[in-house]
């Protein structure tokens, strides 16, 4: 696959990443041996978690816990070595040390405790937990804004984190070059440098998946190191998950908060400007176009009206559409069927894993356009929130999360998307192989 290539899932013949690989993840502690490993059993991988190396049954993906985040950095090292030095490593494609967002424990010493019997090509450090506000600015490590040794984190009374630079967390232990990479630069990188160690900038989930796919076109044996996240994104480029698309109408606040939660962790946001299309500036189609570029890309999307986001947009509506004797209410209904009608036709032809509809009115007018029966409830991903499949229409069998505008902590639908995206029994939507689909 070309590094140039905007794909956000790797889908050549000659996929260097299949489903049928298998993972090994040494983690330090059981908390974080399990918030990884469930990474894996949610894209439909096999997975266990061990509390030594003793493997008897290779068959599966593994997590090792090591317990060995309090301890000394050279009794971690002896640890983790000792838990490790019987594995068979060629059973493994990828090998992931598993490090705390917050950069607790002695993630130079087990790092090189692994790769001493590993035998690493390259060694990629990215320890960034973008959802949970954990990521790498400049080379510094960050909590919601803060660098980490200014954090809580680095106050601690037991075993504060000093050093939040990750070049020099790696350079306390490991005696060679390490470079580290900026935001957005790691294709061509490896190839070219000489160098085995690298350090990554990443803000974004799309951040770590661009250092994942930069990776996989080395062909080299790499150790990992990285958060749950890392595990997660690598799921996203072993996997052709087709990305998840949502229709929001609803100008709650809650809502409103949600959008930014969401815009700010990188889905891609595709707002429609009523007002522009009263006045004639603009027309659905460019719309479509928007929403099918980007799901084409493979982002996760969300097509939502502009007063959604922005509430200034509701009085630009609002004074548009007396222009043209519109009511409030009629402008509405106005934004209702010109959402529906959007995300009708973006279904045509865009091949999603399934769809995430917020606000009541915006939900049931979009199913009705799709002639839909009725649906089957399958779960409730968070309180007042259900996970359904649709009964007959043009959609039959496609998955689709429901929230009310006023519903939901601020990164509900940011959950509601991922939770569309998991290995489930209902099947993905997609037009070109579904006899049911429009």
């Amino acid at each position: 696959m070309p590094s140039t290539m905007p794909r956000l899932w790797l889908q050549t013949d000659e996929r260097r990443f299949m489903m049928t690989d298998k993972f090994l993840i040494i983690a330090d502690d059981f908390t974080g041996a399990n918030d990884t490993g469930v990474q894996l059993k949610r894209n439909g991988i096999p997975v266990k978690v061990l509390f030594n190396a003793d493997v008897s049954d290779d068959s599966h993906s593994i997590v090792i816990d090591t317990e060995s985040r309090s301890l000394d950095g050279p009794d971690a090292f002896e640890k983790v070595r000792r838990l490790t030095e019987r594995i068979d490593y060629s059973k493994y494609d990828f090998v992931i040390k598993k490090v705390d967002s917050t950069l607790r424990g002695n993630i130079a010493e087990e790092i090189a405790a692994i790769d001493e019997k590993f035998g690493s090509d390259l060694i990629l450090f990215a320890p960034a937990l973008p959802d949970l506000g954990r990521i790498t600015v400049n080379g510094i490590h960050q909590l919601n804004g803060v660098r980490i040794t200014e954090t809580e984190i680095g106050r601690d009374p037991k075993k504060p984190v000093r050093q939040d630079v990750l070049k020099k967390i790696l350079e306390s232990v490991f005696k060679e070059n390490i470079i580290h990479v900026s935001r957005g630069m790691p294709n061509g990188l490896f190839p070219s440098s000489g160098t085995r160690i690298f350090t990554f900038d990443a803000e974004t989930n799309d951040d770590l998946l661009g250092i994942i796919n930069a990776a996989a076109e080395t062909g080299k044996r790499i150790l990992w190191a990285g958060t749950a996240a890392l595990a997660d994104n690598i799921m996203r480029s072993i996997e052709e998950t087709p990305p998840a698309f949502a229709i929001c109408g609803s100008i709650s606040e809650v809502t409103r908060r949600q959008l930014h939660e969401a815009g700010r962790r990188g889905i891609r946001l595709i707002s429609v400007s009523v007002p522009d299309l009263l006045s004639g500036n603009t027309s659905p189609s460019c719309y479509v176009e928007k929403c099918i570029s980007s799901l084409l890309e493979g982002k996760d999307t969300i097509l939502l009206s502009s007063a959604s986001y922005d509430r200034s947009e509701l009085d630009r509506s609002i004074e548009e559409g007396k222009k043209k004797g519109l009511p409030p209410a009629g402008i509405s209904s106005y934004t209702q069927d010109i959402l529906g009608a959007v995300g009708a036709e973006v279904l045509k032809k865009a091949n999603v894993s399934g769809l995430f509809l917020t606000g009541g009115d915006t939900a049931i007018g979009f199913l009705q356009k799709t002639h839909a029966e009725g649906s089957y409830i399958l779960e409730e991903i968070a309180p007042g929130i259900p996970k359904l499949k649709i009964i007959g229409g043009s959609l039959d069998g496609l998955a689709v999360v429901t929230k009310a505008g006023a519903f939901g902590n601020d990164d509900a639908i940011i959950y509601g998307m991922r939770k569309l995206k998991e290995k489930v029994s209902s099947r993905d939507h997609s037009p070109r192989n579904s006899p049911s689909c429009f």
